[in-house]
Protein backbone atom coordinates (compact mmCIF):
# COMPACT_ATOMS: atom_id res chain seq x y z
CA UNK A 1 0.00 0.00 0.00
CA UNK A 2 1.15 3.53 -0.75
CA UNK A 3 0.04 6.76 0.82
CA UNK A 4 0.76 10.39 0.19
CA UNK A 5 1.57 12.51 3.24
CA UNK A 6 1.46 16.28 2.74
CA UNK A 7 2.44 18.85 5.36
CA UNK A 8 1.28 22.42 5.17
CA UNK A 9 2.47 25.58 6.90
CA UNK A 10 -0.11 27.37 9.06
CA UNK A 11 -0.48 30.89 10.41
CA UNK A 12 1.10 29.70 13.68
CA UNK A 13 4.88 29.71 13.31
CA UNK A 14 6.36 26.21 13.64
CA UNK A 15 2.98 24.43 13.50
CA UNK A 16 1.94 22.28 10.57
CA UNK A 17 -1.19 20.62 9.24
CA UNK A 18 -0.80 17.08 7.88
CA UNK A 19 -3.07 15.57 5.24
CA UNK A 20 -2.72 11.88 4.35
CA UNK A 21 -4.23 10.24 1.26
CA UNK A 22 -4.28 6.43 1.42
CA UNK A 23 -4.10 4.08 -1.59
CA UNK A 24 -2.66 6.49 -4.14
CA UNK A 25 -2.53 5.36 -7.75
CA UNK A 26 0.10 2.83 -8.77
CA UNK A 27 1.04 0.95 -11.92
CA UNK A 28 0.51 -2.78 -12.47
CA UNK A 29 3.77 -3.56 -10.64
CA UNK A 30 2.72 -1.53 -7.59
CA UNK A 31 4.99 1.48 -8.15
CA UNK A 32 3.26 4.78 -7.29
CA UNK A 33 2.57 6.83 -10.42
CA UNK A 34 1.61 10.18 -8.91
CA UNK A 35 3.93 12.94 -10.12
CA UNK A 36 5.53 15.89 -8.35
CA UNK A 37 3.44 18.14 -10.57
CA UNK A 38 0.22 16.44 -9.41
CA UNK A 39 1.24 16.63 -5.74
CA UNK A 40 2.09 20.32 -6.04
CA UNK A 41 -1.19 21.03 -7.85
CA UNK A 42 -3.16 19.21 -5.15
CA UNK A 43 -1.39 21.10 -2.36
CA UNK A 44 -1.94 24.43 -4.15
CA UNK A 45 -5.64 23.57 -4.53
CA UNK A 46 -6.00 22.74 -0.82
CA UNK A 47 -4.32 26.03 0.16
CA UNK A 48 -6.15 28.26 -2.31
CA UNK A 49 -9.61 26.87 -1.48
CA UNK A 50 -9.00 26.91 2.29
CA UNK A 51 -11.13 23.77 2.65
CA UNK A 52 -9.71 22.35 5.91
CA UNK A 53 -10.18 23.65 9.42
CA UNK A 54 -6.92 23.57 11.36
CA UNK A 55 -6.49 24.21 15.07
CA UNK A 56 -3.46 26.30 14.06
CA UNK A 57 -5.36 28.56 11.67
CA UNK A 58 -5.40 28.79 7.89
CA UNK A 59 -2.95 26.88 5.72
CA UNK A 60 -0.45 29.34 4.29
CA UNK A 61 2.02 27.28 2.29
CA UNK A 62 3.62 23.93 1.53
CA UNK A 63 6.10 22.39 3.99
CA UNK A 64 6.81 19.01 2.32
CA UNK A 65 5.28 15.86 0.87
CA UNK A 66 6.23 12.18 1.01
CA UNK A 67 5.08 8.95 -0.55
CA UNK A 68 5.17 6.17 2.05
CA UNK A 69 5.10 2.53 0.96
CA UNK A 70 4.11 -0.26 3.34
CA UNK A 71 4.52 -3.98 2.84
CA UNK A 72 2.56 -6.44 4.92
CA UNK A 73 3.50 -10.05 5.55
CA UNK A 74 1.29 -12.53 7.34
CA UNK A 75 2.95 -14.44 10.14
CA UNK A 76 1.64 -17.90 11.01
CA UNK A 77 0.79 -18.29 14.67
CA UNK A 78 -0.01 -21.47 16.54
Amino acid sequence: MHKLIMRFLTVVEGKYFTLTVDDIKADETGVPTITELEVNALMDLVISNNIFLSSNGDLTGKKDAKIVSTDTSTVAVA
